[in-house]
């Protein structure tokens, strides 16, 4: 996909319909947020995952040394319902979260590493299915869906709770670390990517992805596996990537129909 960096006014009535159309396909998902979170709980295997773990109840008093970000479905709920989140992207999130976590700490053999596993092939099914329904509305109001799709799933890496380490530049002076240009060649950032695709600096779709990949590639280059900000950056990628590939999925299928 191509586009061009917009110019006087008409580049500001793009970008005013770029946002319209941002937010009312936001607004559009989380409206189905709701009933697909409601049928999600009735799923005979969602039991385990009504409520917060409770590590003395449980029996599991190292959870919250292996789980550091504890999501349940009863929270979600509540979170949906009083508007909590920015973006549907944001709830999809806390869904996977919850499932992600009991993989983490139960081990593939356990009853519940099990049902979370199932749950989580099952909702990334469902929220693919809904996601057909974006590049109608894309389409339905923009010439160029693409840019809005670009900068509706960077808002949303921009909202992560975890993406704090990766919003400006790295200060290797400010946080201690001098060898940091001498292992990162080419450092980037999430505000960065923001700026130049407000700017209409990227000519194809893909090299927005590129770039944010490219954020995620350095953290984990630099800070091994045990370190907070490797592991927050491949949250971080996995969700870019979910999210991503579900966009261009939707949005090169309405372009080979068209």
């Amino acid at each position: 996909a191509d586009w061009g960096a917009p110019q006087g006014a008409a580049g500001e009535d793009a970008g005013a319909e770029e946002r319209a159309v941002a937010e009312g396909v936001s607004s559009h998902l989380l409206r189905q947020g709701a009933p697909l979170l409601a049928r999600l709980r009735k799923h005979p295997d969602a039991w385990p995952f009504e409520s917060p773990v409770d590590p003395v109840a449980h029996e599991c008093r190292d959870y919250f040394t292996v789980v550091t970000t504890p999501m349940d479905l009863g929270t979600v709920s509540a979170k949906l319902e009083s508007d909590q989140y920015p973006t549907f992207w944001h709830f999809v999130s806390d869904v996977l979260v919850t499932f992600d976590n009991a993989m983490q700490y139960n081990p593939p053999t356990h009853p519940i590493h099990k049902k979370a596993s199932r749950l989580s092939s099952l909702v990334r099914e469902r929220f693919s299915k809904l996601l057909l329904s974006v590049g109608k509305v894309l389409t339905d109001h923009a010439a160029d869906p693409w840019p809005i799709a670009c900068a509706q799933v960077l808002r949303s890496m921009l909202l992560r709770e975890g993406s704090w380490p990766f919003l400006e530049p790295v200060d290797p002076v400010a946080l201690g670390i001098p060898d940091y240009h001498l292992v990162v060649k080419r450092p980037m950032d999430l505000g960065t990517v923001s700026r130049t695709l407000q700017a209409g600096g990227y000519p194809h779709a893909g090299e927005m992805a590129f770039e944010v990949r490219l954020v995620v590639e350095n953290a984990m280059m630099y800070n091994p596996p045990g370190h907070e900000v490797h592991r927050l950056a491949k949250r971080l990628g996995q969700a870019f990537d979910q999210q991503w590939g579900e966009v261009c999925k939707v949005l090169d299928a309405r372009s080979d129909a068209a």
